[in-house]
This record gives structure tokens, sequence and C-alpha cells, in this order.
């Protein structure tokens, strides 16, 4: 592995594609061969994801606002590490929140 920098300020915010829900997404590390990856999420207030699972553990870092899930709040400051293989509940926002999500896939 090649050590590996980017300038979030400077980078574009893109509309998600590999997601189930609408948001936008600054790509800080691509899938390898490996699958995992390091992405900023930004869902807008009212935005939703919709239930899910993931074949690799997930961490979420939540950076600014918060979201709702499985009857949870969970806010800015907040560190959530989902197992590989779990079901993820619908993820909703009411005022916006951006997150940290880190793909891993190592369990």
């Amino acid at each position: 592995m090649e050590p590996h920098t980017v300038y979030i300020p400077e980078m574009e915010w893109q509309e998600l594609a590999e997601f189930p829900g609408k948001g936008q997404v600054k790509m800080l590390r691509e899938k390898g061969s490996s699958k995992a990856m390091s992405i900023l999420i930004r869902l807008h207030a009212g935005g939703e994801s919709t239930p899910h699972a993931h074949t690799t553990m997930v961490q979420h870092y939540i950076l600014e606002g918060e979201y709702e899930s499985g009857g949870h709040i969970y806010g800015a400051g907040t560190y959530r590490l989902l197992p590989g293989h779990s079901n993820v509940s619908t993820i909703s926002t009411e005022n916006g929140c951006t997150m940290l999500m880190i793909y891993d896939p190592v369990d």
C-alpha cells in the first residue's frame, strides 16, 4: 500500500451512486482488491437510507448533525461499529448529518 493524502475542503461533493438512499459523498479512499474504503457521507435534512446489509464491517463516526436508526439517535461525536453481515435499519435524519464511514473487510 502506498501513502495516500487528500485535502477534503477542495473535494467536490458527488451524488451517491452505490448507496440505498439519497445524499452526497466524498471518496477519501477507493475500493481496491480488498474492498476497503473510506468516505464522507452527507445526508440532507429529511434524508434517509433504506434497510440494507453490509458484507464487511462498517464504522460510522458522526461529524455533524445526527441520525436515527433502530430507535436510537446517534449525534455528533458518536462512533458506531457495525459488524459484517449485519442488517442495518433505516437511517434517517431530520436536520441533516455528515459522517465518516470506513468499510473494513477485516472482522
